[in-house]
């Protein structure tokens, strides 16, 4: 058992140092660029683990391919440039935060679209998470909020959230038709080709394609497709198979935890008292709306 947790550890902890990889490349690189790089390098991996499984369903693929378009589009072109693009303008700690009301956005995205029906204590959690997330984006600020002053990048943050969690749906909808790492090297080549387009009309056009590769530069690139894009997703996977989803997403609250350790030690962010009380609020308020859930659906949850 305990090389279950291990497991889920790792991945945990290469999740958070997305967000560190992250902050570090986009000081040189554009957002929709680190994304293209980023899918490019895990497609390349990917190839070695997933060629026979993407061969053997492809015909299965090319005839849904707009339901797998759409999981690329939302969680693998939208969600890590947004990432990316906010981490230009917010701070390691609040992106990590906003990202953990996941849970929350998915459940509300559930009941307008898919008209799903909820506990009264997970709209309650629902409530709190996402007045954490209003304390952290307004500082605590009374004026900020009368102002509507707020941080541009904790906005651009909570949309890749919405992003993410549109992905959730699809996935939930249609995601066990497919194979896991066939599908995933399908989506990869699919959002690989949307992100060149994007970034060549986003940024390359206007800005042009200088890069000053130092080894910092590259070794966060390399990161961001090797570790969180790859080798997490094994091991969460691993995980998710010997636990079971609900024991195993427990610890994804932990990823603003450990977020604020790494950017305290790399980057220097120390976390502030609003982005204490705020966290606390997202995280006590995103328990509540999965505890219930879990609860009555035991081990049927997607991972």
């Amino acid at each position: 058992m305990w090389k279950a947790y291990a497991f889920v550890m790792v991945a945990i902890i290469l999740f958070s140092g997305n967000f560190i990889a992250g902050k570090v490349a986009t000081e040189e690189i554009a957002p929709f660029t680190l994304a293209w790089f980023r899918t490019l390098i895990a497609l390349l991996v990917l190839l070695v683990f997933a060629r026979q499984e993407f061969k053997y369903a492809r015909p299965l693929m090319l005839k849904n391919w707009k339901a797998l378009y759409g999981m690329a589009l939302t969680g693998v072109v939208l969600f890590p440039a947004l990432v990316y693009t906010s981490l230009n303008y917010t701070t390691t700690i609040n992106a990590s935060i906003v990202e953990a009301l996941t849970p929350s956005v998915a459940m509300v995205l559930s009941f307008l679209f898919l008209r799903e029906r909820f506990s009264g204590l997970q709209v309650v959690g629902v409530i709190v998470s996402f007045s954490g997330v209003l304390y952290i984006i307004t500082q605590g600020s009374l004026e900020v909020l009368l102002e509507l002053g707020f941080n541009i990048g904790d906005l651009i943050m909570l949309t890749a959230v919405i992003s993410w969690a549109f992905y959730s749906l699809l996935v939930n909808n249609h995601g066990s038709r497919f194979p896991m790492y066939g599908s995933l090297l399908f989506m990869l080549a699919m959002g690989n080709g949307t992100l060149l387009v994007l970034a060549a009309i986003l940024e390359w056009i206007p800005d042009g394609f200088a890069i000053d590769w130092s080894a910092k530069v590259a070794g966060s690139v390399l990161y961001t497709g090797v570790f969180p894009a790859v080798i997490a997703l094994l091991a969460w996977n691993q995980a998710v198979a010997m636990i079971g989803p609900s024991k195993a997403s427990v610890f994804l609250n932990l990823i603003p935890v450990v977020t604020a350790i790494m950017a305290l030690v790399f980057l220097g962010e120390a976390m502030t008292s609003a982005q204490f009380l705020g966290g606390a609020l997202v995280l006590g308020g995103v328990y509540m709306t999965t505890r219930n859930k879990r609860q009555k659906k035991g081990e049927k949850a997607n991972p």
